[in-house]
């Protein structure tokens, strides 16, 4: 027997969730399961700053044109980053990314309360790579 799923409609106005005693009664932690309690700390640990990988850090939007802009404008103050790159919230987040993975170095200049952003020699050999891999995928070669 097929259940027919059109009749279940949310009502204008109305909650997704039906059950009348989310709000009023909801449990705590303690009373989940524990194999629901361990997927919940699980997935919790796993969106940790400390948790995630190189390559969870480097797939984030921004992070290669990122990279590649340090590369070429290096010295560069922070406030060109947001202008030039991108206005997103957590850019202080990435940039903080990539001086925790040593592919830039911040320095703070307390007399023009300034944020400098500069490459290292190990952004600088990532950088190559990324326009490496950049170049193989543009170029037209036997295998495009």
């Amino acid at each position: 027997m097929v259940e027919n799923l059109t009749e279940k409609r949310i009502p204008f106005g109305g909650k997704l969730d039906d059950r009348n005693n989310v709000d009023s009664s909801p449990r705590s932690f303690d009373q989940l399961p524990k194999d629901v309690q361990e997927l919940l700390v699980s997935r919790k640990n796993r969106l940790t700053k400390e948790a995630r990988s190189t390559i969870a850090v480097l797939e984030q939007k921004h992070m290669l044109t990122l990279i590649l802009y340090l590369d070429e404008m290096s010295p560069v103050l922070k406030t060109d980053i947001y202008n030039d790159v991108s206005r997103c919230s957590n850019m202080t987040q990435k940039l903080d990314d990539l001086d925790g993975l040593g592919l830039i170095a911040t320095y703070y200049t307390g007399r023009t309360n300034s944020h400098i952003m500069m490459i290292t020699e190990k952004g600088r050999l990532v950088a190559d790579c990324i326009r490496e891999i950049r170049g193989i995928i543009e170029s037209d070669g036997p295998d495009a």
